[in-house]
């Protein structure tokens, strides 16, 4: 028995689709990855892309758009959507946006009974994933945020 892993990623811009493509070419065991954007023809384009090139890839999955019942019995729901900071905007302004954002995806994602793991990747990531660990409820062992190993990823670099 083939055992299912299914990936939501919620957010099909820059970060969203580079993770996309990862999950895709890294062959992790993903057997199914659906895209969900509040621009859903973006998350249809970019699911039609990400397939077209499995071919290409140790990967063999499912990706498609979807929505956010989709959630439901995914093991893992990778949130990074959000705003980007503009020049000027400080952090404290950027979070009280995309605050409001966090806050909407995680009630939608919790309403479909999901019960796996978030994964935050959006900005700022320390406060958005506070965020959604206290809208969610869930234990903070199910909340991750990603900002601690892309700052190791940049300081390695330099």
């Amino acid at each position: 028995m083939i055992e299912k892993r299914k990936v939501v990623l919620v957010g099909t811009g820059f970060v969203g689709m580079s993770m996309a493509y990862s999950i895709v070419n890294q062959g992790i065991g993903v057997n199914e990855l659906v895209l969900i954007d509040v621009v859903k023809e973006k998350a249809e384009g970019e699911a039609m892309d990400l397939s077209d090139g499995l071919p290409c890839s140790p990967s063999h999955m499912t990706i498609k758009a979807g929505e956010y019942s989709d959630c439901k019995d995914a093991d893992i729901v990778v949130i990074t959507a959000g705003l980007n900071q503009k020049p000027g905007q400080t952090r404290l302004e950027l979070s009280e946006a995309n605050a409001k954002i966090m806050k909407e995806i995680t009630e939608k994602v919790v309403e479909s009974g999901f019960n796996g793991i978030f994964l935050v990747a959006s900005n700022p990531v320390d406060i958005m994933t506070k965020v959604v660990q206290e809208v969610s409820k869930f234990p903070t062992n199910k909340v991750i945020g990603s900002g601690t190993a892309l700052d190791t990823s940049r300081l390695r670099y330099q």
